[in-house]
């Protein structure tokens, strides 16, 4: 490894690195845990530096980003937009409009397998439906950095959807702002390994005695207060799972890229246009309460303004509200996790590459992630209710 790629520990794996090196010295490639980060090729380096430029994690840790100009609460009024989406659906509505401006969108899709993640150019709205709810999985970049370059180049409008992380890496690789790309950031609560993924899918499959052929980490077939995780299977069957009272959801939530740990891209750090994400710790009194999902969209440029009134205009429903009141009970939105979670995480990852995701799992969950598991589904939302009546933080 050269000296001037970033350290393993912060490496965000974004591969930008990758994208840029002229004589394709560096590669990225899965280490033991099932995280890719970069290699180089030291007699096809010629010491440009390139990858230097366009490594977000070698930024200054005190930049100053501009501020957010304005923060909402929403959703869309579209029935097949909120069935399919993770929270309010703004992401897929602005993903709509694009589309409409003969523009393309580049997003984050499952693999075929459900087992690792991928970006994607999107050119049409029915194709819309795969970049909808949460991956977890950290994506594999491969070329879209230069996909991306490529398509502006052509005059077209670009939509770029990913974490703070991809989204700064894409904005470095570019090097110069462009007039014809908008880009949206995701509120992240960290990357996980596709490992958990494929040894969940071999146990579902086990424990099912069917071949999995779709799987939803957020499915509302159950609301959106409560997350759960859908399965369906060859024979018909279909399955849903209280997402962080599964193994897989647990896993998720744990099993963490190092790096997640010390993201630079927490609270107003950023990038993009817009950041988007859940609008948890929302109450049934708040006037912007909806049962199917309610997003927060966080607005940092007048560029970005100017096309949430286009999307309040086809019918999206927007509220104005605070910073404050949209990331006090959002743990990801303001800040990264606390020392027990690094622990927790070290622990999880020993027994896991002993004794495998199950013993891993029940061996480090706690009382509160057994119960959510255990717990009747008609009881879930109601224990849900208790738990954030207590625990939630009040704003002004």
């Amino acid at each position: 490894m050269s000296g001037y790629l970033a350290d393993k520990n912060i490496c965000c794996g974004c591969g930008a690195c990758e994208n840029v090196c002229p004589t394709k010295a560096i590669a990225m490639g899965y280490d033991d845990e099932g995280f890719l980060y970069p290699s180089l090729e030291q007699t096809k380096c010629v010491d440009c530096r390139a990858c230097e430029r366009v490594c977000p994690v070698k930024l200054d840790a005190n930049k100053g980003y501009p501020d957010y100009l304005k923060t909402y609460a929403g959703y869309s009024t579209k029935k097949e937009v909120m069935e399919h989406c993770t929270s309010g659906g703004f992401a897929t509505e602005l993903s709509q409009l694009i589309l409409q401006k003969g523009g393309v969108v580049f997003g984050v899709r499952y693999a075929k397998d459900y087992i690792k993640a991928e970006y994607v150019c999107v050119t049409q709205e029915e194709d819309l439906k795969a970049l909808m709810s949460s991956k977890y999985v950290q994506s594999e970049k491969k070329d879209v950095y230069q996909a991306v370059k490529k398509t502006l180049l052509t005059n077209k409008t670009v939509l770029f959807i990913g974490c703070p992380c991809d989204v700064s890496a894409l904005k470095l690789f570019l090097g110069k702002e462009y007039e014809n790309l908008f880009t949206c950031e995701l509120v992240c609560m960290g990357v996980t390994s596709y490992k958990i993924a494929e040894e969940y899918k071999e146990y579902t499959e086990k424990k099912n005695k069917a071949k999995l052929t779709f799987i939803n980490a957020r499915s509302k077939k159950n609301g959106w207060f409560v997350p759960h995780l859908e399965e369906r299977f060859d024979n018909g069957k279909t399955k849903l799972t209280t997402l962080f009272g599964s193994y897989y959801g647990y896993g998720f939530q744990v099993y963490n890229r190092p790096s997640c740990f010390q993201c630079r891209y927490c609270d107003k750090n950023g990038v993009a246009d817009f950041r988007v994400g859940d609008f948890w710790g929302i109450k049934e009194t708040d006037e912007f309460w909806n049962p199917n999902g309610v997003s927060c969209i966080f607005v940092r440029t007048e560029r970005g303004l100017a096309l949430l009134k286009e999307i309040e205009e086809r019918g999206f429903k927007l509220f104005k509200t605070d910073y404050e009141k949209a990331t006090v009970n959002n743990m990801s939105s303001l800040h990264n996790k606390a020392e027990k979670y690094v622990v927790l995480r070290e622990k999880f990852a020993r027994i896991y590459k002993e004794e495998g995701l199950v013993r891993a799992c029940k061996k480090t969950e706690s009382f509160s992630v057994k119960l959510k598991r255990m717990l009747p589904k008609g009881m879930r939302a109601f224990a849900k209710k208790i738990y954030h009546k207590l625990h939630d933080k009040k704003t002004r």
